[in-house]
């Protein structure tokens, strides 16, 4: 069996970010805990597996857990978005929205918890136990686009909002605090400059350009 797997880390820190050792450690050890006697663990046959991929497409946010080399089923499952499908293989990006944000404001790395980089399946390897689409549960909770459309006709520019929304290119919902800096009521098209994504201050606003019906806008509201 051979799997294969690409990390990418940088060895900068800035000086206001400490390393912490414990973090590392957990990339590389977990415990382990065996089905129950009796039971034994049952994986996806390669060609079934290989299609519920084509299925599922290139794009799509999944959630994975595999067999680990002891013959043990992983702790928790590893989630991925699709990004490729060969003949043999698919490859999935490991989806880690903090970190990302983290990364984009500085070239050297700030660290956050968990990794990223991409990981290639092969399909005959015979590790897969499930592999199903990850849908955020704030996704599943989002606010009707006639709440939003309300809610956004009665904001004004310039005016202090929050906005959750779901981001297709980072594969995860983003949280933001920022402000309204304009709105179309027939395009529904707006935009939003962004000073904090989930919890990390931006060192600069980042605008953002959404649109009521092409976009998952899952909540606004105006800071009070």
């Amino acid at each position: 069996m051979m799997r294969t797997a690409k990390y990418h880390f940088s060895a900068k820190l800035p000086d206001d970010q400490p390393l912490f050792r414990r973090y590392f450690l957990k990339l590389f050890k977990s415990k382990k805990q065996r089905a129950p006697e009796g039971q034994e663990a049952v994986i996806i046959p390669p060609a079934e597996l290989k299609k519920r991929v084509i299925e599922l497409g290139k794009g799509t946010k999944v959630s994975i857990m595999r067999l680990g080399y002891d013959g043990v089923p992983e702790d928790h499952p590893v989630e991925v978005k699709i990004i490729d499908i060969g003949n043999d293989h698919f490859t999935g990006k490991v989806v880690n929205v903090d970190r990302e944000v983290s990364e984009s404001q500085d070239t050297k790395l700030i660290f956050v918890k968990g990794g990223g980089g991409t990981i290639d399946f092969r399909f005959e390897d015979g590790d897969i136990l499930t592999i199903e689409e990850d849908i955020d549960e704030e996704i599943i909770e989002e606010r009707s686009i006639e709440e939003v459309r309300e809610i956004l006709e009665a904001l004004d520019i310039n005016e202090d909002i929050t906005i959750s929304y779901y981001d297709k290119d980072k594969g995860g919902v983003m949280n933001g605090l920022g402000v309204l800096t304009e709105k179309n009521m027939e395009t529904l098209d707006f935009k939003v400059k962004l000073s904090m994504i989930n919890e990390i201050k931006l060192r600069e606003p980042k605008e953002v350009s959404l649109n009521l019906e092409n976009d998952q806008i899952l909540d606004l509201e105006v800071v009070i």
